[in-house]
């Protein structure tokens, strides 16, 4: 079954890595059911991210190599859910979530693409600490945090 919670990359960054955002991301999963749903897309951002951060001298690569390595645990101990979707469905809903809301909020891509796979994943409650996809994901009904 999947987890009912869905977290943005941005929120998934400041777990796995320590940034301005890493003590509040850390203390909300601390107050809560910690399985968070994890799509490919999670996957492909997620890495990039810290790839990145190492590349701007944010991070080290051993703290990088860390945070690769406590993903996979994370997935081994049920922390973070491989969900199963149907890509088209997400897209569809993308391209809705946008027709609805890009006038009024000026969505990028990846937001629309995050907030549709959240509903359609059955998610009520989103993470994120993207003000941007705040506004998309409380106009879609999902619950925001922190």
């Amino acid at each position: 079954m999947p987890a009912d919670t869905y977290a943005d990359s941005s929120f998934l960054v400041s777990i796995y890595r320590r940034d301005g955002n890493h003590e509040a991301a850390c203390a909300l999963m601390s107050k809560r059911s910690p399985a968070l749903t994890f799509l490919p897309l999670h996957r492909v951002e997620l890495r990039n991210a810290l790839r990145f951060a190492e590349i701007q001298g944010l991070i080290t690569a051993a703290e990088r190599r860390a945070a690769f390595k406590q993903i996979e645990q994370d997935l081994r101990d049920g922390l973070l859910l491989h969900v199963s979707v149907a890509w088209s469905d997400i897209c569809r809903h993308a391209d809705e979530l946008s027709e609805k809301h890009m006038v009024k909020n000026g969505q990028r891509t990846i937001d629309l693409l995050h907030v549709a796979a959240a509903l359609e994943t059955g998610a009520r409650t989103f993470l994120t600490f993207d003000q941007r996809q705040c506004g998309l994901a409380k106009a879609a009904g999902l619950q925001v945090k922190p």
